[in-house]
Parts: C-alpha cells; structure tokens; sequence
C-alpha cells in the first residue's frame, strides 16, 4: 500500500513536469513554470473529489449539475494559481505571457486527462477489489476488508458493519444490497447478515465473534439450520 502512495506521489510529481514543460514558454525560467503547475494540483484534487461525488448520485442530472460545479471550481482555482504565478514572477507583464495556458479547454482537457491516466494505471485489480468493500462512513469513504466483517446490521434508515477488530462502520447502504455486495455471506434474520466463516449455530440463534449471539427469524430459520447442520 506504501508503495502505491509513494507511485502516485512520483505520478504527480511527473504531471507538474509535464505542465512545466507546456508553460515554459510564458516564463523567463523552468522553476518558475514547474512552479506554477504545482499550483495546479489543489485543482486536481477538487476533480478527484467532484467525480468520486458524482458518482455516488442516482441521477444523470444532480450528477451533471455536481459535476459542472466541480469543473468551475478547478476553473477557479486555476486562474488564481495562473494569476498568482503572472503576477508575481511576470509582474503583470503581457507581453511576455502566453494566454494559450488560461484556455479553459487547455486546463479542463490537461488536468481531466491526467486524471482518468491515474484512474487506469492504478486501477485496483479485480481479485483485489473481491476482497474488499467500498463505503461512505462517516462521510469518508472507507475500504473494508470482507474477511474482516463478522456481521451486517440494518437499523432503520442505516447499516452498520461490524468488523473482527471491534470496530464498526455506519453507512447509507441497504441490508439488501450488501446482500448482493456480499453473495458469500448468509442472511439470518431481516436485519442481520452474517459472514459464515464467522460464525455458528448456538441453540436458535447464531453466534458471531466470542458471546455474542443474533436471532434467527422463522423465515431464514429453514435455510440457516440447512447451512450449518447440512
């Protein structure tokens, strides 16, 4: 995981390189551009940040509205990035600027490229993602490990995760659909899903983890016995 980070850190790093290049022509030295394009990257992460956010809207619309504000705003902060570096090593000095790098076009196709790039070259293998789950907890979105998950409890309006580790992660996601994010798992009662690996019949009830015991509804009850017993 260290060696990730430390790969998206040298992937950036590259990016301003990149940028560097592209704007040396509007700057008296090398620095001052690889500066500038540094100045960019509060604007990458407001695009990291607005496509994570789209995509966890149901409609095409409230996503294209999100969306189109997120791409404003990295508009925004690249201007007074661009402005901030005109002013202060150009000295407000036009002649010697190249407008081509202010194009919103430029910024948006630039900043959005190196984004999706970074999408595919670390993209997270499928017999990895098998392993884990993605939720919003929290407002954080947080990775589980699925063989760390003893149970799934619905309470209403939210779920919780219980994890071997004694912690617990409330989320927004529906008992049914973690029913579907998690086939292997054995749905015990309308508000329970247990990891099987996890746990074992005790009288009528199933227990997880050390004492902790959960109900067996009568219409899970049949197919519960048959897991265990069977």
């Amino acid at each position: 995981m260290l060696t990730k980070h430390l790969l998206k850190i040298l992937y950036w790093f590259g990016f301003t390189l990149m940028i560097a290049f592209l704007f040396k022509s509007s700057f008296h030295k090398f620095w001052q551009a690889w500066i500038t394009a540094t100045m960019l990257l509060p604007s990458v992460v407001v695009v990291k940040y607005g496509l994570e956010q789209g995509s966890k809207q149901k409609s095409a619309f409230s996503r294209g509205v999100l969306l189109f504000f997120y791409g404003i705003l990295c508009l925004y902060l690249s201007y007074m990035a661009i402005l901030a570096a005109y002013w202060y090593f150009l000295e407000l000095d036009s002649q010697a600027f190249n407008f081509m790098i202010v194009n919103p076009v430029f910024i948006w196709i630039s900043i959005g490229f190196f984004v999706f790039l970074e999408q595919l070259v670390f993209k997270t293998p499928v017999e990895e993602e098998s392993k884990t789950v993605t939720i919003f907890s929290e407002r954080k979105k947080t990775v589980l490990q699925i063989d760390q998950i003893t149970y799934v409890e619905s309470r209403g309006d939210f779920t919780v995760a219980h994890l071997d580790t004694g912690e617990s992660f409330k989320n927004s996601v529906k008992i049914s659909q973690w029913e579907q994010r998690l086939p292997e798992f054995l749905r015990i009662h309308r508000s329970f899903l247990v990891n099987p690996h996890k746990a074992a019949l005790h009288g009528s009830q199933v227990r997880v983890g050390i004492d902790e015991d959960l109900p067996v509804s009568r219409g899970y009850k049949t197919r519960v016995e048959a897991f265990f017993l069977g």
